[in-house]
């Protein structure tokens, strides 16, 4: 270390331990790289760097201890002489956000500039003009310029449903019922490989009838990254998740690229930091709506849910952030069935959508390697359907009533929907809760079921009844 750090750490040892043990790590880190890799770890020593001077490090200090790691392992000349290193090392600083301003004690005195106002809209200007329209990527589910989370237990197919849709994107076809606007799509996988990703399109390419030709030329563009360094962001020691070589690489090509999608595959390999973190988190979702911005493209990024997330059903997993920081969050599942026979049925569910409707849940089977829509029932099948529950509700309401056991239309502990689903016959017919509830609302609407009130006015009593049956 120099001197003027050695004098530094006997007036403030407290605020300068952190910053010792980094300018060690640093000597460290750079001595064992190989050559090739020495300047990447100096970038690297900077930002951090940067982080220390937030933290209470004076500037100064750091910037004379970065160049001497440089002199020291013969950075000098690789990076273009000193007057380079000095360059390298202030435009460092200030790219991670570390504001220079004139040190009082070493200009004599002068005072540090006052900050520039805050730049602000005139909203005066928007009068006569054009106001902009929502920028979709897939109309009401996955929003351009912005971060969609889609997570999914694994072994969901989450992978296959993302690269179905981003070869929807390529060849502008449909969707699940919506059509994605066209374009070109980055799909960046860090959980398969070149293989495994052919495999899969294949089963794709056939069933749209295309060849991987016609999908290479509408824009499809595969980065397999399976068994290697695949981060986007690193939290450095101070907590401040930095962008790495390959996210400024993604950065570079997709600004070029200009796609309409791109999907990031998946968190658990393209993310350094603690997922618990909500600082964390929310930075490298912004690192990643940067990435949204500056390419105009939805980024669509997947995850995997904790068994809390999976038993509630919500999707989550770790901080509430990353739920709050993205824009739409998608939540990919098997279908609930007691069937074995059925537990190829997925269902993508809309669990957040800043922009428009949530709740919609789009239904799926899978199918020869691939996910197709699962067919609509016709309109005679559907009332065939609808009145087979209603009957079988009506059957279960008589039966209670014969027995003296009270039902209610009202949710509760007697909440005859919750009643009857968990009734054998209901189990035996895949009756769920809310097909009975819907079955309900229709048999009130047909006026074949009533609420009656029992009891004395002071305590009043409802229950369901058959209309113009024995109560």
């Amino acid at each position: 270390m120099t001197e003027a750090t050695d004098r530094a750490i006997d007036l403030d040892h407290e605020a300068l331990g952190p910053f010792v043990e980094g300018v060690r790590l640093w000597s460290k880190m750079i001595a064992t790289a190989s050559p090739d890799l020495r300047s990447k770890i100096f970038n690297n020593c900077i930002a951090e760097g940067a982080g220390f001077v937030r933290h209470g490090a004076p500037r100064g200090l750091v910037a004379a201890e970065l160049i001497e790691r440089a002199e020291r392992h013969k950075l000098v000349e690789a990076l273009g002489g000193h007057e380079a290193v000095e360059k390298i090392v202030a435009e460092g600083l200030t790219y991670a956000g570390v504001r220079q301003t004139p040190n009082v004690q070493e200009n004599g005195g002068d005072q540090p500039p006052r900050p520039e106002p805050l730049a602000m809209l005139d909203v005066a200007a928007w009068d006569g003009t054009e106001v902009p329209q929502r920028n979709w990527a897939v109309r009401d589910r996955i929003i351009r310029r912005a971060v969609t989370l889609l997570s999914g237990e694994g072994g969901v197919g989450k992978s296959i449903l993302t690269l179905q849709l981003a070869c929807a994107h390529v060849l502008a076809r449909d969707w699940f019922g919506s059509l994605p606007e066209s374009g070109s799509a980055i799909y960046l996988d860090a959980e398969d490989d070149e293989p495994e990703l052919h495999f899969r399109l294949d089963a794709i390419r056939a069933h749209l009838g295309v060849t991987f030709k016609e999908l290479h030329e509408g824009g499809l563009h595969l980065v397999p990254l399976a068994g290697k360094d695949a981060l986007l962001g690193v939290p450095d020691r101070a907590g401040i998740v930095q962008p790495t070589a390959l996210f400024e690489k993604l950065l570079v090509t997709a600004t070029n690229i200009k796609p309409v999608l791109i999907v990031l595959n998946s968190a658990a390999d393209l993310f350094a930091g603690n997922e618990n973190s909500r600082s964390e988190v929310r930075q490298f979702v912004g690192l990643l709506r940067r990435l949204a911005i500056a390419s105009g493209a939805a980024v669509l990024l997947t995850s995997h849910p904790s068994l809390s997330g999976l038993s509630t059903d919500s999707g989550l997993s770790g901080s509430t952030a990353w739920n709050n920081s993205v824009r739409s969050r998608l939540f990919f599942k098997a279908a609930d069935s007691d069937d074995d026979a059925r537990s190829d049925q997925r269902e993508l569910i809309v669990r957040k959508n800043n922009y428009g409707p949530s709740g919609e849940t789009i239904r799926m089977v899978w199918r020869n390697g691939l996910f197709v829509p699962v067919s609509a029932p016709s309109t005679i099948e559907r009332a065939v359907a609808e009145r087979k529950v209603e009957d079988l509700f009506m059957g279960l309401l008589a039966r209670f009533s014969h027995e003296g056991r009270k039902v209610s239309d009202k949710t509760g502990t007697n909440y005859a929907p919750a009643k009857f689903a968990a009734e054998p016959e209901a189990k035996a017919g895949k009756c769920s809760k809310e097909a009975l509830a819907d079955a309900m609302r229709r048999l009130f609407t047909a006026d074949k079921i009533k609420v009656r009130e029992d009891g004395p006015p002071s305590h009043r009593r409802s229950r369901l009844v058959i209309v113009g049956g024995v109560s």
